[in-house]
């Protein structure tokens, strides 16, 4: 089986060599750039299946680059960052990335998450299942599809944004806490990310809801955490 392409966008060249050098030892094909602008002609010929995305960069910092990298991909981005502001974190994760990691962080932490990352994006649909509609067939979700219409427009999400959506659909009318979305979306290591749910229920409700400041779909059960309405 074709093991992942990996795309690592970094102005460090010694980190850059570093990832790569690592990561082929784990099988994973990689490419990589030390400028942004750089990265995204490669993440067009390349055609990556995850990249990893410093942020602070001379010229295009990375996140003009995800920015511009979502026009015409959706495959998982890891944030790169050594800031630790969350408003900064925050800012990342709604352009767009899947996840953050900060500098200096440690290797088996990263590679944990690139696997988690991967896995997400690769989780066949529920072929089972027909698709699922709430308010009169406003939204709908078709599994066997992997696609999402609001209105009867196509509405472009992210791996992790589809599947957030569809385990709220599975349970509609039911309260999902903080820990079990977590666990059912994110996976293992990813126990202390609340900011993970709160920026990504905030992406769900931009995409979907017709107004967003005043969600019908995606409704919150304060402190406790979230559910979709059935109706």
């Amino acid at each position: 089986m074709r093991m992942a392409k990996i795309l690592i966008v970094d102005d460090e060249q010694e980190m850059t060599q570093f990832l790569a050098s690592v990561l082929a030892g784990d099988g994973y094909q990689l490419e990589t750039s030390n400028d942004a602008r750089d990265g995204l002609r490669k993440a067009y010929t390349f055609q990556p299946d995850l990249v990893l995305l410093d942020v602070m960069m001379p010229g295009m910092n990375g996140w003009e680059m995800l920015s511009r990298f979502r026009e015409f991909s959706d495959v998982p981005v890891l944030m790169l960052t050594a800031i630790q502001n969350m408003d900064s974190i925050v800012q990342g994760l709604d352009l767009g990335a899947d996840d953050y990691i900060t500098k200096p962080f440690r290797l088996q932490e990263l590679k944990a998450r690139i696997r988690a990352a991967l896995r997400r994006a690769s989780l066949p649909p529920n072929l089972e299942s027909g698709s699922l509609q709430f308010d009169g067939g406003k939204l709908v979700i078709d599994p066997q599809a992997h696609q999402v219409w609001v209105r009867g427009e196509s509405v472009n999400l992210t791996p992790t944004e589809y599947k957030l959506l569809f385990y709220l659909a599975q349970n509609a009318g039911r309260v999902l806490t903080y820990d079990q979305l977590l666990d059912q979306v994110w996976g293992s290591g990813y126990e202390s990310s609340l900011t993970n749910v709160k920026v990504f229920i905030r992406q769900l409700r931009t995409k979907i809801e017709p107004e967003p400041s005043r969600p019908r779909y995606v409704l919150t059960q304060r402190g406790v955490g979230y559910y979709l309405a059935k109706s």
